[in-house]
């Protein structure tokens, strides 16, 4: 049995780009980067004082991509060390 259905990949592509999916993206990866940033307040030492992870919504060719990244040399070496990232989701 034979669909005539036929998949309107810009209509998909402009949805999974649009402001909704950033808004949801935005409120999944923003609170990661701020337990993160409490996890590495929690175990500062004299390398990781100051540590500071951010939330990014990226927009790409076809959909919009959370991240979590580490903001400055503080946090990627309390990444490193601590695996904070992993364990802040």
């Amino acid at each position: 049995m034979a669909s005539d259905f036929k998949l309107n990949i810009t209509g998909v592509r402009a949805i999974l780009k649009g402001a909704e999916v950033q808004a949801a993206l935005r409120s999944v990866v923003e609170p990661i980067a701020a337990n993160a940033t409490g996890m590495a307040a929690a175990n500062a030492n004299s390398h990781t004082k100051g540590a500071e992870y951010k939330a990014y919504v990226d927009v790409g060719n076809y959909t919009a991509i959370g991240k979590v990244v580490c903001g400055n040399a503080a946090a990627r070496h309390d990444n490193s060390h601590n695996n904070t990232l992993l364990k802040a989701r």
